[in-house]
């Protein structure tokens, strides 16, 4: 079993920073909804000053109130609160917080940056592990897991590690009609103690997972990174989509999750070294985890291409072409017998094969 399997399966979640308004709302009462749908098998606590109960759900003035053992807490109170809620977890005994809150090194503020640090070092003194901050934390449909609404509790083959919440939340958005179904998916953020690489080497070995995607905004700890992708790429199909590619998608980046971008030439090549795929959006993001799930695995890189106009079948040759796949000629029995069934004029039978003629007639 990963070193990390604990943290997706959680037996019992306190969440802290809870709205008392009914509406459930983007914060704390979002994760509650969100749990409550997928239906969670465990307790749910709920961290709230005054409220004494929220969505049918008692409330507690502190996790030091809670009667029970709290594995998970999810955090969801202003950033200058976290060192105390953090010192609280170390109290209970909690062993992972999920820091949704954002104010931290990705304010470009150094006294929040410098809050971070010292939070992170805390935390790993205590042995608690922290997923974020500035991130949606964990959607695991087996566990009952999820971070935001409509997420389904039906299980599958993709594991997704992604800097951004939403464009997690996205992806699967997107993915679940074309009947992608995810493993675990993890929002990490400014990933300040779990990054990217843990993630990548926790998929690699997880039995669940057969099929990892990554959304990217900047590199931590690039050699670790290089080792980790490369040891996932080696046991599973890696699909990575990079942002950050332009000097304003660097900017954006670096004040989303405190990112830095990198080379992108470094990544590519990071890429072809680990075997994993590099695409330009979440739409091919998709497409691609569509296509390893359903797709059965080629043979080998000849293709043939069947198309219904000249021009489309040059440009699918390029982009096969371009994929480091084959079209070679047909064989001549083969192309014999595609001629005495096709028109002589406006056909093509070598590879691609143009049938145009053929729905002329």
């Amino acid at each position: 079993m990963p070193a990390l399997d604990y943290i997706f399966h959680p037996r019992s979640i306190a969440i802290a920073g809870v709205s008392a308004k009914e509406t459930p709302g983007f914060g704390g009462g979002g994760f509650v909804q969100s749990l409550q749908d997928i239906g969670f098998r465990g307790p749910i606590y709920l961290i709230h000053p005054t409220a004494p109960a929220i969505r049918g759900i008692k409330c507690y003035a502190s996790l030091a109130d809670v009667p029970d053992d709290v594995d998970y807490v999810i955090s969801s109170v202003p950033a200058r609160l976290v060192p105390q809620l953090l010192e609280d977890c170390i109290k209970k005994n909690v062993r992972v917080l999920h820091l949704f809150t954002a104010g931290f090194t990705e304010t470009g503020d150094a006294e929040r940056a410098k809050m971070e640090q010292t939070v992170v070092a805390r935390a790993r003194e205590a042995g608690i592990r922290l997923i974020g901050p500035n991130c949606m934390g964990l959607y695991v449909p087996a566990a009952r897991l999820a971070m935001m609404q409509e997420q389904i509790p039906e299980a599958g083959p993709v594991g997704m590690v992604s800097q951004s919440g939403m464009n997690a939340g996205e992806f699967v958005r997107y993915a679940i009609p074309r009947g992608v179904r995810c493993s675990k998916v993890i929002s990490f953020g400014n990933g300040a103690d779990l990054k990217a690489a843990d993630f990548f080497d926790y998929f690699a070995d997880d039995a669940e997972t057969e099929i990892i995607v990554a959304y990217l905004e900047g590199i931590q700890d690039g050699p670790r990174l290089a080792r980790a992708v490369r040891k996932a790429g080696a046991a599973k199909p890696v699909v990575i989509l990079k942002s950050g590619r332009t000097e304003a998608g660097t900017r954006a980046a670096s004040s989303h999750t405190a990112s830095l971008a990198g080379s992108l030439q470094i990544f590519d090549a990071l890429c072809r070294q680990a075997g994993a795929i590099r695409v330009e959006s979440l739409e091919e993001l998709v497409d691609t985890a569509v296509a390893f799930q359903f797709v059965k695995r080629l043979a080998g890189p000849n293709i043939v291409v069947v198309g219904g106009g000249g021009g489309a079948s040059v440009l699918a040759a390029d982009d096969l072409d371009a994929a480091g796949l084959k079209l070679p000629a047909l064989l001549p029995e083969t192309q014999e017998a595609l001629a005495k069934v096709t028109a002589e004029a406006g056909t093509s039978i070598r590879n691609p094969i143009d049938t145009t003629s053929l729905w002329l007639e």
